[in-house]
């Protein structure tokens, strides 16, 4: 058995990129606040994955897009400092103490910067080596940065008023012509997010490299970032759980997991990889029972729409508990 997690929603509830951009926009004095520039940014990479389908672009390239932000107004030790602030999701450092007590080999696979999945790894004493994450390199900082007035002073406040839909071909020719055409373009062309098909590609090297095959996986997401991960583990005969998760997560998924403590998926890891049998059995007293202590375990396959909707439902409104402002965002 092998386990892989998201990190941003089922080992920690803030979204840390969102805010360092609000950080930033404190500190430079802006009217407006940045967690909504961080957000016009993340529905431009959604736009840019469910409806335009750009070739090469993957959910969670939200990060390569503000790399230029991040480098030029804040710095490791503020990222750090941010993380450091964070507490992992209830439950987290339990489930991770179990793991390791067990030997099961267990990898965090996220969008995160590599200061924030770093720094909650080791909140969780879990090894960075089991780590992959995206990584940001300062040193391309470049000293001509004015290009990004225009996405302060322009593109964003206009979003604030109109919405997404007044700023998308703006936002098109100001991230795929004008900022790699810039001083920008290195830092553009290095920061390569560990994002949708990639953390598929990432999972596929980890189980070639401990000779595993897909149905001895557990894997674990809440966001559209995850789908490629979740859908392949599903597909191939793994355990592919939605964490309180949004419909991006759901649909994937085997099994779909909404509670307020993640520590309750280590029943799934003791019946693995009778996971789907271990709650097709589950009595209906048993089944009251956990939704009193709000641990609530549902099979995704096969469901009615209705039944679907309702579930759905029931993810979003623990994703809105647990992670609260992050929730927000997707």
């Amino acid at each position: 058995m092998i386990c892989f997690f998201d990190l941003e929603g089922p080992l920690c509830p803030i979204d840390h990129a969102a805010d360092v951009i609000e950080s930033i926009g404190k500190r430079l004095g802006k009217e407006q606040n940045f967690y909504q520039l961080f957000k016009m940014i993340s529905d431009y990479d959604d736009e840019l994955f469910l409806v335009d389908k750009k070739e090469g672009y993957w959910p969670g390239d939200t990060l390569k897009l503000i790399s230029p932000i991040i480098v030029s107004f804040a710095d490791e030790e503020e990222m750090i400092s941010l993380s450091q602030k964070a507490e992992p999701t209830e439950g987290a450092i339990e489930l991770f103490n179990y793991l390791h007590k067990k030997d099961i080999p267990t990898f965090i696979i996220s969008t995160s910067y590599s200061q924030h999945a770093h720094t909650i790894a080791k909140k969780l004493n879990h090894t960075i080596e089991n780590v992959r994450c995206t990584k940001l390199d300062f040193s391309l900082k470049p000293k001509n940065i004015a290009i990004l007035d225009k996405l302060f002073d322009d593109i964003f406040p206009r979003f604030l008023k109109n919405g997404l839909v007044e700023v998308k071909k703006d936002l098109d020719k100001y991230f795929f012509d004008e900022i790699p055409k810039s001083d920008f373009g290195p830092i553009f062309e290095e920061t390569i997010v560990c994002g949708g098909g990639r953390k598929k590609e990432n999972v596929i090297d980890i189980l070639q490299e401990y000779s595993c095959e897909p149905d001895e996986v557990l894997a674990v997401g809440d966001s559209i970032t995850d789908i490629q991960m979740l859908d392949f583990i599903r597909k191939n005969g793994g355990t592919a759980v939605s964490f309180n998760g949004n419909i991006h997560s759901l649909k994937p998924a085997s099994i779909a997991y909404s509670g307020k403590t993640i520590f309750p998926l280590k029943k799934l890891i003791d019946v693995f990889p009778e996971t789907k049998k271990f709650i097709a059995d589950f009595t209906e007293e048993e089944k009251q029972e956990m939704k009193i202590n709000e641990e609530n375990f549902h099979l995704v396959e096969d469901l009615t729409e209705e039944q679907f909707n309702e579930l759905l439902s029931l993810q979003k409104k623990y994703r809105k508990l647990l992670r609260e402002k992050a929730a927000q965002l997707t």
